[in-house]
């Protein structure tokens, strides 16, 4: 697991996709306005999870080796309905997609990632876990 420097005002994403690319790329992206974790694996991230009660946001590819996405959002389900979940995948499988919101993801976006969408969406889902508090 990586982590940014952590200050409780700032909401807590955490970044999982296989390719660590693109957990460092979005983490750079969001790293001065959000407090960040970044992992390459869907069983790491189940650990973040429950060892980190300030996540308010997980950006989450569905495939990934292992564990894929959809089984990560209903384990985390299980545990925690607080979280605002982000689908992110290049993957647009509408059964997939329709899965992964049944598991309990909030929202999907395509890769690859249109970057001002991706930061509304992620500071909206902060607001919106924050207004549930």
């Amino acid at each position: 697991m990586i982590s940014s420097g952590r200050d409780s005002i700032k909401g807590s994403i955490l970044i999982v996709d296989d390719e660590s690319v693109i957990c460092e790329g979005v983490e750079r992206l969001l790293a001065d306005d959000y407090n960040t974790y970044h992992t390459v694996s869907a069983k790491e991230a189940l650990n973040i999870v429950r060892d980190n009660s300030d996540i308010d946001v997980i950006l989450c590819d569905l495939i990934m080796p292992e564990m894929d996405g959809n089984e990560m959002i209903e384990k985390i389900r299980s545990e925690n309905k607080e979280i605002h979940l982000i689908v992110m995948t290049a993957y647009a499988d509408p059964l997939k997609v329709c899965d992964a919101m049944k598991k309990g993801a909030n929202t999907f976006l395509l890769k690859p990632l249109d970057i001002s969408l991706l930061e509304r969406s992620v500071k909206n889902a902060v607001q919106r876990k924050r207004e549930l508090l």
